[in-house]
C-alpha cells in the first residue's frame, strides 16, 4: 500500500530531520580538547658504544677479467688450438690465421731493408771517392800556383836582363842580337806564367766541382740512411701485422667461449660472422669474438652501498661473502676498492670485493651475497626510539625545568637499535655531544618545545643496559 502522509506527520518529520542535522553539525565543529594528563616519558642517557651495521646485496661471482679475442686483421682460421674449459697460459697461441699475402709483403719489405742498407754503403764509398778526388784537385791547384810563382820569378829575371841589355845596346857595348834573344826569353816566360795562371783557374774550378760532388755524396748518404729508417719502420709495421696472425692469450685463464672453426673467415670489424646469433660477448656490430678468456685466480663481488652509509665504507672495510652453491659458505673479506663517486641514478656507492680463487672453485656466474660491515667503535649513541623528525631535521628531546626542549641532531651509522650521534644543535651552533646528555623516551608525537612532561619513576631505561649490539636489517 502506498503510505499516506498527513500535514501533521510531514511537519513532525521535517522537525525531526532538522534536529538530527543540527546535532550532527554541532559534533563535527567541536574542537578536540587537550589531554588532561601530561605525557609520560623515561630518561635515557647517551652511551659510548660500538655500532655494527651490515649492508648486503645479492649479486654474482664475476671473473677479475674477461677478455674477448677478436682478429686485428682479416684472414682465414688455419688452426685453432684450444676449446672451452681449457686452461691457458699467458701468450699461449689460441689460434693461427692464414694470410699469405701479408707474409709475402713482409718478406718483400725485409729484402727492401737489406737493399737500402747496401745502398747506404755504396753512398758512403762514393763519399770516400769524392773526398779523394777533391784532395787531388786541391793538390793540382797547389802545383799550378807553384808553377805560377816559378814562372813569375823567371819573368822578373828576364825583365831585368832585357832592361840591362837595352842600356848596353844603346852604348854599343852589346850587340842588338843578344838583346833580341833576351827579349824572346822574356816573352817565353811571360807566356808560361800566363799559362800557369790559367792552369790555376782550371784546377781551382775542378776543386770547386769536387767539393760539390763530395757534399752531394754526403747528402746521398744521409738520404740513403733515411730511406733505411723508413724501410725499417715499414718492416716493423708489417712485422706487427704478421704478429696478429697468431692469437695469444692475454693472461693465465680459462677459455669460456670458442667461435673458431677451421677455414672461418674473420675480420676485425665483425669477428666470426658464422657464430650463432646472440652469441655471448657479441659486440655492438653483431660480431662475435673468436675466443673469450676469463681470469679466475681472482674473482670479484660487487656491493652497492646506499648513500647514507657511503661515507663509512673505504678500502679495507670488513666484508663478507656468502656463496649459495656452497650452502651459503661464509668467506671473510675486505673491501678492495670503491668507485668513490656515487651512481647518480641509484644514489649508491659501488664497493668491490676481491677474493683469491687459487683452485678456481668460485665460478663466474655463481649466485653470491656480498656484505659490507660498517663498524663504528667507541662512538656516542642514543636509542633510535628517542629520535623523530621535525620537517627534514632529525630531533630528540631533553628535559629542562620539567619541560621538553627540542635538539636538532646530526646522525651517523645505526644498527637499528642505537644511532650514532655526531653533533647536536645548541641554539644556532652545532656541537659535539658531551656524553652526559639525557634524552626523553616516550610518545614523541606528544612532545614539543615547552610541553610539560611526567618522568616515569617505575619505568627502567632498558636501552641503557650494556646489551650486545644487534645487526641492522640487511638493506638491499
Amino acid at each position: 500500500m502506498t503510505p499516506i502522509f498527513t500535514s501533521k506527520t510531514l511537519t513532525l518529520t521535517i522537525l525531526g530531520l532538522s534536529t538530527l542535522s543540527f546535532a550532527g553539525c554541532s559534533k563535527n565543529t567541536e574542537h578536540a580538547k587537550p589531554s588532561p594528563n601530561m605525557p609520560e616519558v623515561t630518561l635515557v642517557k647517551a652511551e659510548t658504544r660500538n655500532i655494527l651495521r651490515t649492508v648486503g646485496q645479492p649479486g654474482f661471482v664475476e671473473a677479475y677479467e674477461q677478455t674477448s679475442i677478436f682478429s686485428k686483421i682479416p684472414g682465414f682460421i688455419e688452426k685453432w688450438n684450444v676449446d672451452i674449459g681449457d686452461k691457458v697460459k699467458k701468450n699461449q697461441v689460441l689460434a693461427t690465421l692464414f694470410v699469405p699475402e701479408l707474409v709475402e709483403e713482409y718478406g718483400f719489405k725485409q729484402a727492401t731493408v737489406v737493399l737500402d742498407k747496401v745502398l747506404v754503403e755504396q753512398a758512403e764509398r762514393l763519399v770516400d771517392s769524392a773526398d779523394g778526388t777533391l784532395k787531388a784537385a786541391i793538390a793540382k791547384v797547389t802545383k799550378a800556383k807553384a808553377d805560377v810563382g816559378k814562372f813569375d820569378a823567371d819573368v822578373v829575371r828576364w825583365q831585368s836582363e832585357v832592361k840591362r841589355l837595352t842600356g848596353l845596346v844603346a852604348q854599343r857595348v852589346v850587340d842588338q842580337q843578344i838583346l833580341d834573344e833576351s827579349t824572346k826569353q822574356l816573352r817565353s816566360y811571360e807566356s808560361a806564367r800566363d799559362a800557369s795562371l790559367a792552369q790555376v783557374m782550371v784546377a781551382d774550378a775542378e776543386r770547386v766541382a769536387c767539393d760539390a760532388n763530395l757534399a752531394k755524396a754526403k747528402v746521398d748518404v744521409f738520404a740513403a740512411k733515411a730511406t733505411v729508417k723508413v724501410a725499417e719502420a715499414d718492416e716493423k709495421r708489417l712485422a706487427a701485422l704478421v704478429g696478429y696472425i697468431t692469437l695469444p692469450s692475454p693472461y693465465d685463464g680459462i677459455v669460456v667461449l670458442r667461435n673458431a672453426n677451421t677455414g672461418d673467415f674473420v675480420t676485425a670489424a665483425t669477428g666470426d660472422q658464422t657464430a650463432r646469433i646472440m652469441s655471448p660477448d657479441q659486440s655492438a656490430s653483431k660480431g662475435s669474438p673468436i675466443f673469450a678468456i676469463a681470469r679466475t685466480d681472482i674473482v670479484r663481488i660487487f656491493v652497492d652501498v646506499p648513500e647514507g652509509d657511503a661515507n663509512f665504507v673505504n678500502i679495507g672495510t670488513n666484508a663478507e661473502v656468502r656463496v649459495q652453491a656452497f650452502n651459503d659458505m661464509r668467506i671473510d673479506a675486505k673491501v678492495t676498492r670503491t668507485s668513490w663517486a656515487l651512481n647518480v641514478r641509484s644514489r649508491t656507492l659501488r664497493a668491490e670485493i676481491d677474493l683469491i680463487n687459487p683452485d678456481a672453485k668460485l665460478l663466474p656466474g655463481m649466485y653470491a651475497y656480498g656484505y659490507v660491515k660498517i663498524e663504528r667503535n667507541n662512538v656516542q649513541a642514543i636509542p633510535t626510539v628517542c629520535i623523530t623528525k621535525r620537517g627534514d631535521l632529525p630531533v630528540a628531546y631533553i628535559l629542562k625545568d620539567g619541560k621538553c626542549l627540542q635538539l636538532g641532531l646530526k646522525l651517523g651509522a645505526s644498527d637499528g637499535v642505537w644511532q650514532e650521534l655526531l653533533s647536536v644543535k645548541n641554539g644556532d651552533t652545532w656541537e659535539k655531544p658531551k656524553g652526559d646528555e639525557v634524552f626523553l623516551k616516550g610518545d614523541l608525537d606528544e612532545l614539543d618545545n615547552d610541553v610539560t612532561v611526567k618522568v616515569s619513576e617505575t619505568a627502567k631505561p632498558e636501552e641503557n643496559k650494556k646489551a650486545p649490539t644487534k645487526e641492522a636489517s640487511k638493506s638491499k
